[in-house]
């Protein structure tokens, strides 16, 4: 023991020599060798005790060390000034050898809150031990500079990583993340980077489409790496650049794509005086009533509370909380307050840092002298550059923006609100969900849950949600669906209302979310709240604390003044239970591949839901080299609108607008549907949606989402749908993310020829299907097929009542009239609405006939015959049966059951073409007589001159053989009355035996001739 002991007290030793030694290293390689030697070594003394608490202190400092090294490989080494060490006894009394700074001052205040600080129990989200650069307040920022120089590394084993800011802060990447090609923090390959190892593996689970592991252990905000969002390499096309190029006028404002971070120079003061946008936003009725005036922001906000000499501000020492009083736009404010809660929670800034001026050593925007602020936002297909003033709506009773109800004077958040706005069209958007909000705040994916679906599985759904939140990956809100009066009193919920999800909290019993209702006069939840010994039996936070989620936490415990806080704990099976969406947003660097395509869509209006036709959809071949989850996120965009018409604009009715709060749109509908499939394509062309391997939702929102598990070595067609979308010219913006390397380009089409012709069903021509009489009669096609290959038949209506059916058959090219099952190459299969698909995978040379039917005989409509292949074809029309000749239609025959043969006179007045068709119309019987026989008597008719032994057969039916087919037709045989004197021809019909029992069977007999009034035909006679 003893022997461990020393050995133990040996590796502290050399960790904290080596510990030492990293500041003052000459060389980045050699401070990169000191801090994983000291990482090493704590490594090894965390195995060798056997004290648990010790095991504790010693993993801390480890991680802290790991932290150093990779912010040590991923920045600029700069050597510091040689370090003295000042142990904790002595450290007070040095400082105060030399006259005390005001950095010294606010050094101390920081070493204070950083020793303050401590995780909650139970918590789903990482806590910081120490003040973090990327915190929200601006003077958690300021601290990371002016800490004493000289701390030393050393310390008793009895103190974290906690109690030594400068460990933490002194290699902080500084680089801002909008340096647009910004690094993602280097990862260490090390064996002892561990840290990094075990973030990389925990952290890509929560992709998995199927089910997701359960949440590890709390994560320190310290080893949770900021993740590099991937970007395309997918080169675009001059048709895309275009695309992307006009959908940069949105409501009358111009948003070029984000190309570079703006000058300095453009926000500087000059002679013009200060800039004005050139549109002011519109405001709603009720804002109206309350509107005093546009004014800028240092007139329009009031003298911050910090006591700063800066006015308006642009940070704030206590904890930001958001709120919306007579703004409409609850989406947008619970947006804001997901992303600043995130950053509160320790995690690097993802809003403020959209903001232009911004001061990279501050670390957040700074004001503006000449009133002019550039925003960079994320629609229409790619970052974008909003250009606004500084000028806010002012009430002298009402809040007409977003503001911090701590500080009044914070300015950002207004002006992202002001961006947003400006895009969406005015500070009378009535809010959409926030997960599209976010999409344009902050680039993060969104995803739409809805909470009242049957197939919801809350165990599963907590903990993809959990894992996530825990390593700052996800941002969630909550939606409200319609409530009447009644249920917002007794829920004390509002309806139709965005929440934000500001913490995630799992006890031995339940689990719960922090959630906040932004309106500055919104109700608290009145069910069920855990109580406070559950959430806060081992906390450490304290009232003193300047940590913002400690803040949110003590704005949860009821007041006298405030009963029911609008910021509340509640159960996940209550969210469930009472709210209508989960709207989250994930980090798009989860993934590390990414592929974007732009294009546009001609959409024609009309419904799509029972339409399985998909050959003008836009389609892409998508391929994945490695087995892993692909996301699709499919996003409309916002398009330019004429005049201040709200009915036509897409920015601000974007289809997720709730309908009942407009208060001048009343009368809106959703904008349509979209959604995603994946299919076993290949990457080629689809004709008909018969089958996929996945799809999404259809969905009113601008975006839609499809989250799948692609195959190794797999290549995919995915196809795009909509439901009403109103007749227009779309352009949209596809998106595939992915941890394998990935494709994604325009479908490739199989057939590069094709043919199209257009006809309808008419009374004449709409035969019905083949159990019809009539069936010959519908619409035929000769096709000539010059070389071997593959074709494809697509049968299109607008009528969706009718149901569709098309054949290619052994026809010759020529009107077919009688159909064996033999002579059907192929065919549509059961009858459809809309479309049907039929493909010939490999076809001789020669000439068929294609026959086009609806499934019930009269039924009229439009259709269209589309023939695509690989070489030339020739697509004609066959004329319909008698088309140009002269019909004479005869009296009906009928066959009573004693009866097998009936003749009728004929007279040839002129030499004429004569065409006899027969067709069987039907077998009636007496009520008492029973069931009707299935099958037909066998048929035979013919032309005869003569009687008896001399008669001569001048025209006959199938060669003189009796058949039971439904139509008997003869080709066209010519009969000149000079070669049969007398007028002694007769039309005979004869059937070879009954149906037995008292059956009577109809015949409809038809003649044409090439000329008119050729002969004339007798009544039909019985011959026994």
């Amino acid at each position: 023991m003893a022997d461990q002991a020393a050995q133990l007290e040996a590796l502290k030793a050399a960790a904290s020599n080596h510990e030492a030694r990293v500041k003052t290293a000459a060389t980045k390689d050699e401070a990169l060798q000191q801090a994983l030697a000291a990482a090493e070594n704590l490594m090894k003394a965390a195995k060798l005790t056997a004290s648990p608490a010790e095991k504790k202190q010693l993993n801390q400092r480890f991680n802290a060390v790991a932290d150093v090294a990779r912010s040590v490989k991923s920045n600029e080494w700069t050597p510091s000034k040689p370090i003295v060490t000042i142990r904790p006894q002595q450290q007070n009394v040095n400082v105060a050898s030399r006259p005390k700074s005001k950095a010294d001052g606010i050094g101390e205040w920081a070493a204070e809150v950083a020793q303050s600080f401590g995780p909650i129990p139970s918590s789903s989200h990482p806590q910081p031990a120490y003040p973090t650069q990327d915190s929200s307040s601006g003077t958690r920022v300021a601290t990371q500079s002016t800490l004493p120089h000289g701390t030393s590394f050393t310390s008793p084993p009895s103190q974290s990583p906690s109690q030594h800011p400068t460990l933490i802060s002194a290699h902080a990447n500084g680089k801002h993340e909008d340096g647009w090609r910004h690094s993602g923090g280097g990862i260490s390959h090390s064996k002892l980077d561990l840290a990094a190892q075990d973030d990389s593996r925990n952290r890509k689970p929560e992709l998995t489409q199927k089910g997701p592991p359960r949440a590890g252990s709390t994560t320190s905000v310290s080893h949770v790496r900021k993740l590099r969002e991937p970007i395309s390499s997918r080169k675009r096309t001059t048709k895309e650049e275009i695309i992307l190029l006009k959908a940069s006028l949105v409501n009358g404002v111009k948003c070029p794509p984000w190309d570079k971070i703006p000058s300095t120079n453009e926000f500087a003061a000059d002679d013009s005086g200060f800039f004005t946008q050139s549109r002011e936003l519109s405001l709603s009725p009720q804002q109206q009533q309350h509107f005093k005036a546009w004014t800028r922001a240092k007139d329009a906000l009031p003298r911050g509370s910090s006591g700063s000499h800066e006015h308006p501000v642009m940070s704030s020492p206590r904890p930001i909380d958001l709120v919306q009083d007579a703004a409409t736009d609850c989406s947008v404010v619970a947006s804001l307050c997901a992303g600043i809660a995130r950053t509160e929670r320790g995690y690097d800034k993802i809003l403020s840092t959209k903001l232009y001026p911004f001061d990279r050593n501050l670390g957040r925007p700074v004001l503006s002298t000449n009133g002019k602020y550039i925003v960079r936002l994320h629609f229409n297909g790619c970052w974008r550059r909003v250009t606004i003033d500084d000028r806010l709506p002012q009430s002298e009773t009402r809040a007409l923006h977003v503001v911090d109800r701590r500080e009044p004077a914070l300015l950002w958040p207004a002006l992202l609100e002001k961006a947003y706005l400006t895009v969406r069209g005015g500070y009378d958007f009535p809010g959409s969900n926030s997960c599209s909000d976010l999409w344009t705040l902050t680039g993060w994916i969104p995803e739409q849950v809805h909470l009242q679906e049957t197939d919801i599985v809350p165990d599963q759904l907590w903990n993809r949600l959990h894992k996530a939140f825990a390593f700052g990956d996800v941002l969630a809100t909550l939606g409200t669906g319609q409530m009447s009066a009644r249920q917002e009193r007794e829920l004390g919920l509002e309806g139709q209302h965005s929440y934000v999800v500001l913490d995630l909290k799992e006890t031995e019993h339940d689990r719960f979310l922090l959630v906040k209702n932004p309106w500055v006069e919104g109700r608290g939840w009145l069910g069920p709240r855990p109580s406070p010994e559950e959430l806060y039996a081992s906390s450490t936070i304290t009232d003193s604390s300047k940590d913002g989620l400690a803040t949110y936490h003590r704005d949860t415990i009821p007041t006298k003044d405030r009963p029911s806080p609008t910021t509340f704990w509640i159960g996940l099976e209550q969210v469930i239970r009472h709210f209508d969406g989960l709207y989250l947003n994930w980090n798009p660097g989860l993934f590390r591949y990414r592929q974007d395509i732009h294009f546009e869509w001609a959409v024609d209006g009309s419904s799509e839901e029972e339409n399985r036709c998909i050959v003008a959809h836009p389609q892409f071949l998508f391929h994945s080299e490695d087995e892993s989850p692909v996301w699709f996120l499919l996003s409309r965009h916002f398009r330019a609108t004429v005049g201040d018409s709200r009915e036509e604009s897409d920015a601000f009715n974007d289809g997720s607008i709730r309908p009942s709060t407009l208060t001048d749109t009343s009368d809106d509908i959703p904008k349509g549907y979209m959604s995603i499939f994946v299919c076993p394509g290949n990457g080629n062309r689809l004709y008909v949606k018969d089958t996929c391997l996945e799809r999404s939702d259809y969905v009113t929102t601008p975006q839609c989402l499809l989250r799948w598990d692609a195959e190794a070595h797999s290549t995919y067609t995915v196809v795009l749908d909509q439901d009403e979308l109103p007749a227009s010219a779309y352009t949209f913006s596809l998106f595939a993310f992915s941890n394998s390397k990935i494709e994604l380009e325009p479908a490739i089409p199989q057939y590069p020829l094709q043919k199209v012709v257009t006809g309808e069903w008419t009374k004449q021509t709409a035969g019905g299907g083949t159990g019809s009489s009539q069936y010959f009669q519908n619409p035929q096609y000769a096709l000539e097929v010059k070389q071997r290959g593959p074709i494809a038949i697509l049968l299109t209506s607008t009528n969706r009542k009718n149901a569709l059916h098309v054949k290619l058959t052994l026809g010759h090219g020529k009107r077919i009239y009688r159909l064996n099952s033999r002579d059907v190459l192929v065919d549509s299969g059961d009858h459809r609405a809309r479309c049907v698909f039929a493909e010939a995978k490999d076809l001789e040379p020669g000439m068929y006939t294609i026959v086009c039917s609806l499934f019930e005989a009269g039924q009229t409509g439009d259709y269209s015959l589309r023939v695509d292949s690989t070489c030339e074809i020739v697509l004609k029309q066959i004329p319909r049966d008698g088309a140009g000749l002269m019909l004479n239609r005869l009296a009906p025959v009928c066959f009573r059951p004693e009866v097998n043969e009936v003749v009728a006179p004929m007279v040839v007045r002129r030499l004429a073409a004569y065409t006899i068709v027969v067709r069987f119309l039907k077998a009636t019987t007496s009520r008492s007589a029973g069931v009707l026989p299935t099958t037909r008597s066998p048929l035979r008719f013919s032309v005869e001159y003569g009687r008896g032994p001399e008669r001569r057969f001048l025209i006959t039916s199938e060669r003189g053989q009796y058949s039971d087919a439904v139509i008997l037709r003869t080709e066209a045989v010519n009969i000149d009355p000079e070669m049969y004197p007398g007028a002694n021809l007769s039309l005979v019909m004869d059937r070879l035996s009954g149906p037995g029992g008292p059956v009577e069977e109809w015949y409809e007999v038809e003649v044409y001739t090439d000329i008119p009034n050729a002969c004339e035909i007798g009544v039909w006679r019985d011959r026994k």
